[in-house]
């Protein structure tokens, strides 16, 4: 199984915007980092900073993944260029797969195919961050040989 990269369009960018906001709003309220009250504000806030010229900013890479045998859309991925600790890195910021193609190997084939694209631009490593309440993106991410560079705990009373 593979899939193929489909760079976003300019209204792609703004609809998965309208998505991204509220969804990181709400794993951060989740995992305990924000409250509901200043979440949307502070989600806004981190892709607004992250996204100063939306889809053109320099060094973000916006793709839809779609499945190589079939050709429909599976999901989409959200990764930057640049450096970590001297190492030129591809950042993975967010990867989706659709509801319906889930648990089929696509995040998977994502990350090769990603890989794959990274070594061609020069890139050392592939970065990103996971939440720790999301079990199953941990495991798939531990099996693709990702491996923790910090963990931040806590216990709630």
């Amino acid at each position: 199984m593979g899939v193929r990269f489909v760079p976003f369009a300019e209204a792609d960018f703004h609809a998965w915007l309208l998505q991204a906001i509220p969804a990181f709003a709400l794993s951060n309220v989740r995992d305990g980092r924000w409250s509901l009250a200043e979440a949307i504000v502070k989600s806004q806030e981190a892709h607004a900073a992250l996204l100063p010229q939306g889809l053109a900013t320099p060094g973000q890479f916006f793709m839809h993944l779609h499945d190589e045998a079939g050709g429909q859309r599976v999901g989409s991925l959200w990764w930057s260029e640049g450096e970590t600790g001297g190492r030129r890195e591809a950042y993975v910021y967010n990867i989706e797969i659709d509801e319906a193609a889930r648990r089929l190997g696509h995040a998977r084939a994502a990350f090769a195919e990603l890989e794959r694209v990274a070594r061609a631009h020069g890139m050392q490593q592939v970065g990103l961050h996971v939440f720790g309440h999301n079990a199953g993106a941990r495991r798939l991410y531990d099996e693709l040989g990702f491996e923790p560079t910090s963990i931040t705990m806590r216990k709630v009373l």
